[in-house]
């Protein structure tokens, strides 16, 4: 008698367990119940429909985890099902049967993505086995979906992480470059402001030459500390209210040295360093430290050699009072070609004539 109890007790939770919806669609009734009675026995919940019509209507308002259509049925076929379930419950895996037994119609529906197609009269073994491995593929695609989706989330979640840690670590980065820009002003007082203005002329050319925006934003970084090597300039020389020198002036001269050597260690994404290096280089090898001409500089530092000339000249200096843009543009372009690069000369002077920049 507890053998008895055990079996009974094991068979109803095999029955608990296997509760899948399956939907039988088949314009022959007798079909129909005999497919229930197969699959009911075994614990699967039984969904019945005369044809391909009902089913659709069926699937509208109700899921189910397996279909089993007749291939042949009035009004729509069960290859159109097929299709139909295909389009709109994916998901849904379809068992074809039909009584006529042709190859050409078993690989057509296989191809079209049937799970299987067993033929009328079919055994009750045969039918359960079609069933629990159709039901066992859709379990294990639902499951790789489902990681698949978890995992997508895992890598939105990361990628949102990274952006934002980024963004910080971009903060941070325009802290610092403030930080040395506002060093180098505060031995200078008299040219403070200067790397901010020339830093908003590089830029506001660079937005008009359609540099990306990634390039934009670390031209703005070179504009703003284009002038960092001027710490190792002695104050006296940085404030004399005289022209300089030449020895004076040579001393001078060894900023965009000295800028260089303070960059180059900070791996930045963009030559930062090297473009710092190059702003007094100009087209015809006539600048320093190197004389580098034409494609030997980089277009950012040709940028920053114009908006630089363009703000000390249009700028008050302790030697002088401004000369004031107009006289700040006719010097660039004297030198277009020559000195600076004529594409940034024309963009430059455009750009103040057309009163799009301003010096504050």
């Amino acid at each position: 008698m507890l053998h008895t109890q055990l079996k009974e007790k094991g068979n109803s939770e095999r029955k608990t367990f296997k509760r899948e919806k399956i939907l039988i669609v088949d314009d022959d009734e007798a079909i129909r119940d005999l497919l229930r009675r197969i699959l009911a026995k075994e614990g699967y919940t039984c969904e019945r429909a005369c044809d391909a019509e009902e089913a659709i209507d069926f699937l509208k308002t109700q899921s189910v985890d397996l279909v089993i259509s007749d291939v042949a049925m009035p009004g729509k076929s069960g290859i159109q099902l097929l299709k139909e379930i295909k389009k709109n419950h994916p998901n849904v895996p379809t068992l074809m049967i039909s009584g006529i037994s042709t190859r050409k119609t078993a690989e057509s529906v296989i191809s079209m993505g049937a799970y299987d197609f067993l033929l009328k009269p079919f055994q009750k073994k045969q039918v359960l086995i079609s069933v629990s491995n159709a039901l066992r593929r859709r379990a294990l695609d639902l499951q790789s979906q489902f990681e698949v989706q978890n995992l997508e989330n895992i890598i939105q979640d990361q990628t949102q992480d990274l952006f934002k840690a980024n963004e910080r670590l971009n903060n941070i980065l325009d802290g610092i470059i403030k930080a040395m820009s506002l060093a180098v002003e505060s031995r200078d007082p008299y040219t403070a402001g200067h790397q901010q203005r020339v830093a908003d002329i590089a830029v506001a050319i660079a937005i008009r030459m359609n540099f990306s925006l990634e390039r934009i934003q670390y031209l703005k970084m070179a504009g703003l500390i284009h002038d960092i090597g001027k710490i190792s300039v002695p104050a006296e020389i940085l404030c004399k209210p005289t022209r300089l020198s030449d020895s004076e002036f040579n001393i001078m001269k060894e900023h965009p040295l000295t800028g260089f050597k303070i960059l180059k260690e900070i791996e930045f994404p963009y030559p930062l360093a090297k473009i710092v290096y190059q702003h007094h280089e100009r087209l015809d090898g006539s600048g320093y430290p190197n004389g580098l001409s034409g494609d030997e500089t980089y277009m950012e530092a040709k940028i920053l050699a114009v908006a630089d000339v363009v703000e000390a000249m249009a700028s008050h200096r302790p030697y002088r009072p401004s000369l004031g843009v107009d006289i700040a543009l006719d010097e660039i372009r004297k030198n277009r070609g020559r000195m600076f690069d004529p594409d940034v000369v024309d963009t430059c002077c455009y750009l103040f004539e057309n009163n799009l920049i301003k010096l504050s």
